[in-house]
């Protein structure tokens, strides 16, 4: 079982590295080396995504719709051609008015 004193320290330890990072991203960009910066900044914001479990909207998305496709293959086994739009209509000229010259 795990206590709520070793959560606590675990927890601790994450932020110190996170931290560390950001430290490390900042004194790059000081330095001159932005590109290196960003790199570790962008790696801090991957590390920090796992850490909250969060998902990418759009890599979620993603999985989602390729799950869906040997569903919908399965389902429709013949794929009917898409209907043509109706033909616009051509624009009526506007009616002449009672007040006009005779």
């Amino acid at each position: 079982m795990v206590t709520l004193g070793e959560l606590f320290d675990e927890l601790d330890y994450e932020l110190e590295d996170m931290l560390d990072a950001l430290s490390q991203a900042i004194d790059l960009v000081e330095d001159g080396k932005v590109k290196e910066g960003v790199e570790v900044l962008k790696a801090l914001e991957e590390d920090m995504f796992d850490f909250l479990d969060y998902v990418d909207v759009e890599d979620e998305e993603a999985e989602e719709e390729a799950a869906e496709e040997p569903k919908k293959a399965a389902a429709k086994p013949t794929a009917k051609p898409a209907a043509k739009p109706a033909p616009k209509q051509a624009a009526k000229p506007a009616p002449k008015g009672k007040g006009g010259k005779k």
